[in-house]
């Protein structure tokens, strides 16, 4: 009979569905993967996966002949999942109604009589596996052994989606750099052969010229064989993604000694009549070719085999499969430039936009400070000196002195956009004095607008004084733009339970609600009145400098008012 038609036996169902589980990439496909295959496997009548999240047990997925309880959370102590996970071992329990280990309320509206739990990873465990019965049952020692099996093979592959979760939030290895390569570059090297439109054709012209029945491309590396192309029309298995043990592989080999490997048939070859991969796999040709990158990495190999002999090992299919493994070679390395120059145009496209925003920082944040001159200035030249003249000129000092600072620190402002956070310098002084001067320079710099200030502080708050300024000044700058002239913009400064609260409302139109996830993106200008100006840098630049604080800044818009309030949290 031939292989591919035989029937399944229970054995090689179970190597399958473990060898499926064990190909799981994610949480989801690991649950699936159990849902599909675990009641038919032991013979019961339900099954249910179940995650450990903290103290609860959450029963994510069920395959059965009545509902449990799926979607529901447990305590752990309340259910027999959890004492599974909690004592790190299997329960059998022939009759759930005679077991003090079972909440009978939980289980008097389902089918279930019998229950075997087993844990996923008994040094730790993360999960557990379900099986159920409608009648009182001791299962057998097979059943329990298969459920066991079951929850091994989740263990790992859980344990494998963690990782791969991990990785994809670090950067990751180039496909052509070389030593244990991990899921995200395996992940890359399928979709990089995948992206080459020659290789379909190069495997079909390889199988047309040997004669052999199977041909795939691979990704080898110390530690693992990967199938990323392939093409098998005698039915060999494999298909992308598919792995094969590393070191039951000739590949293995040729990436230790970067050769071509090639037999006409293995029961003649004196080096390879005796080898274990033609014994493990019942091949008798083959011919695999390494696939060496630019740089001189090695890559994987180009292979083709066959259970019958072939005439291989001579010098037109050697230059063929040379060629060939040039050629793919060729497009990687194409890729890898690609992405390289994908890479280095973000940059210049990040970089670019620094260079704006620092010339948008310049003229929006020192519009302020200039304004105020310009009024102070405008209204020495018109009164001469008056009793007023030391006030106005003590401002036009204060407001100098914060334009030098701003040019002093806008580099802070170009490294939180590239990740390194604005940079404070804390001093302990009196606060309300700093948010006093923004106060008086907003109402010089718009002597038409009501600004209302009331301040309730201590007399002393360490922070960094000139940013604290400049974030008020930013939030009463737009407050001033988008509310209405004809209300007065209020700002209220106190410390409630050890919180430092700066609270700034403006009368007017309410936030529309589609605005509020785009209120703190840089350039990013809201719908005020018309003829406003600005470059939409106020609010981003006020929330980087709340973030350096380790506070917040919180928004609350109606049609009554529109208010942005800063909140701290104070050291004692």
């Amino acid at each position: 009979m031939d292989q591919r038609s035989r029937p399944s036996t229970p054995l090689a169902t179970l190597t399958k569905a473990l060898a499926q589980i064990s190909r799981a990439r994610s949480t989801d496909d690991v649950v699936a993967t159990i849902r599909a295959c675990a009641r038919s496997l032991i013979g019961c009548e339900g099954i249910s996966v179940v995650l450990k999240e903290g103290s609860l047990c959450h029963y994510v997925e069920e395959d059965a002949i009545g509902p449990l309880w799926k979607g529901q959370k447990f305590p752990a102590s309340a259910c027999i999942s959890g004492w599974t996970m909690i004592h790190r071992k299997t329960a059998i329990i022939p009759d759930v109604t005679v077991d003090d280990r079972i909440p009978r309320e939980i289980y008097s509206n389902t089918f279930v009589r019998a229950v075997a739990m087993a844990p996923v990873r008994i040094d730790n465990p993360i999960a557990a596996i379900g099986a159920y019965w409608s009648q009182p049952y001791t299962p057998d020692a097979w059943e329990v052994e298969t459920l066991e099996a079951l929850a091994d093979a989740a263990a790992t592959a859980l344990e494998t989606s963690e990782v791969i979760a991990a990785l994809k939030t670090e950067q990751v290895r180039l496909p052509g750099s070389e030593g244990t390569s991990t899921a995200e570059d395996l992940s890359e090297a399928i979709g990089a052969v995948a992206g080459i439109a020659a290789v379909p054709t190069i495997l079909d012209v390889v199988l047309r010229m040997t004669g052999m029945g199977f041909a795939a491309v691979a990704r080898v590396t110390e530690t693992r064989w990967v199938a990323c192309q392939v093409l098998d029309p005698v039915g060999f298995g494999l298909k992308p993604g598919d792995e094969l043990p590393i070191e039951s592989t000739l590949c293995n080999e040729i990436r230790s000694h970067r050769q071509t490997i090639v037999f006409d048939d293995a029961v003649e070859d004196a080096q390879y009549c005796d080898h274990h991969t033609p014994r493990i796999y019942g091949l008798r040709s083959y011919i695999s070719e390494p696939i060496i990158l630019a740089d001189g990495a090695f890559w994987g190999t180009l292979c083709a085999i066959d259970p019958t002999p072939a005439k291989v090992n001579n010098p037109e299919v050697l230059g063929a499969f040379r060629l060939f493994a040039e050629l793919i070679a060729h497009h990687l390395d194409a890729g890898v430039r690609l992405r390289a120059t994908t890479a280095s145009l973000e940059r210049e496209r990040e970089l670019a936009e620094l260079r704006e925003q620092f010339i948008a920082v310049l003229g929006h944040d020192l519009r302020n400070p200039i304004a105020a001159l310009e009024a102070g200035t405008t209204r020495l030249l018109k009164e001469g000196w008056t009793s007023r003249s030391p006030l106005v000129l003590k401002l036009m000092k204060a407001s100098l002195s914060r334009m030098t600072g701003l040019v002093e620190n806008v580099m802070d402002l170009a490294r939180a956009r590239m990740g390194g956070g604005i940079t404070l310098v804390v001093t302990a002084d009196d606060l309300t004095t700093t948010l006093q001067h923004a106060v008086d320079e907003m109402r010089i710099a718009h002597p038409g607008r009501e600004i209302a200030a009331a301040f309730d502080l201590p007399a002393i708050i360490p922070v960094d004084h000139l940013r604290l300024a400049q974030m008020l000044s930013n939030l009463l700058s737009n407050a001033i733009t988008h509310g209405s002239e004809r209300m007065p913009v209020s700002i209220t400064a106190t410390v409630i339970e050890d919180e430092l609260n700066i609270c700034v409302v403006n009368g007017g139109r309410p936030i529309p609600p589609q605005q509020f996830d785009k209120l703190f993106l840089p350039f990013k200008r809201g719908e005020g009145r018309a003829g406003s100006q600005g470059l939409g840098l106020g609010l981003y630049i006020a929330s980087q400098i709340a973030q350096a604080h380790d506070g917040r800044i919180d928004v609350r818009s109606d049609t009554n008012e529109t208010s942005f309030t800063f909140r701290m949290p104070l050291k004692s």
